[in-house]
C-alpha cells in the first residue's frame, strides 16, 4: 500500500478483495493449483502481466468485490465496521457509497482518456489540455493518475470492461446475486480455468 498518498474508506474493501481475497491471490492460487500442479502446464508459472491474462485477472478480481459483498452487505460492513474504525460519521456511508456508484458508471472516460493519451504528441496544447483534464478527473488528480495513464496505458481497460466481461459471464451461467452458492460456484470455475477474454464472451 501506497502510504504517501491518501487511502480513502471505499478502498479498504477495495484492496482486500481484489488483492486477497477472492481476487489476485485467489486467482494465482488456483491456476497454480489446477494448471500447474495438475495438468504439469509449466506455461502457466509465468504471467506476463502485459496479455490478455490480465483482462480476466483484474476483472475477476474487481468483480469479486461484488462477489464477497453482495447488495448491500458492503455498505452495512463499511458502516458498521470500518467507519467506526476509522473515526468517520457512519451516517454518510451509504450516500459515500451512491457517489461511488456514480463514480465507476464513469469509469469509461479513462479507458478513453489512455486510449488518447499517445495521440497527444505533436497535437495542439489544447488538445493535450483535453486528454489531461479527462485523465485526471478520472483519476481524482493528476498525482495518483500518472503512473496509470503514463505507464500503464490501455491497462486501465481490464479494470472496468474485465469486470463487465466476468460479471456477464458469471450471471449468464446462472450466477445472479440472488443465488450467492452458483455465483461462488461459477465464479470460482472461472478462476480456475484458462481462458481468453474471447471466451468470456
Amino acid at each position: 500500500m501506497n502510504t504517501d498518498l491518501p487511502i480513502y474508506i471505499d478502498r479498504a474493501i477495495d484492496l482486500a478483495c481484489h488483492e486477497g481475497y477472492p481476487g489476485h491471490h485467489v486467482y494465482n492460487a488456483l491456476l497454480e493449483k489446477h494448471l500447474v500442479r495438475d495438468r504439469g502446464w509449466t506455461e502457466f508459472t509465468i504471467y506476463p502481466l502485459f496479455s490478455p491474462q490480465s483482462l480476466i485477472a483484474e476483472g475477476t478480481a474487481n468483480y469479486g468485490i461484488e462477489v464477497a459483498f453482495p447488495g448491500d452487505e458492503r455498505v452495512a460492513f463499511e458502516r458498521d465496521v470500518l467507519y467506526p474504525l476509522a473515526g468517520l460519521d457512519p451516517s454518510g456511508a451509504a450516500s459515500y457509497a451512491r457517489v461511488q456508484a456514480l463514480v465507476d458508471r464513469v469509469s469509461y472516460a479513462g479507458n478513453e482518456a489512455a486510449r488518447l493519451l499517445p495521440e497527444r504528441k505533436g497535437r495542439s496544447q489544447a488538445g493535450h489540455g483535453v486528454v489531461v483534464a479527462v485523465r485526471d478527473d478520472v483519476a481524482r488528480s493528476r498525482r495518483t493518475a500518472d503512473p496509470v495513464f503514463d505507464t500503464c496505458r490501455s491497462y486501465v481497460i481490464n479494470y472496468n470492461l474485465g469486470k463487465d466481461l466476468v460479471k456477464q459471464f458469471v450471471e449468464s451461467r446462472g450466477g445472479i446475486a440472488a443465488q450467492p452458492e452458483k455465483r461462488w460456484d461459477e465464479f470460482v470455475r472461472l478462476l480456475a480455468s484458462p481462458r481468453l477474454p474471447s471466451g468470456l464472451r
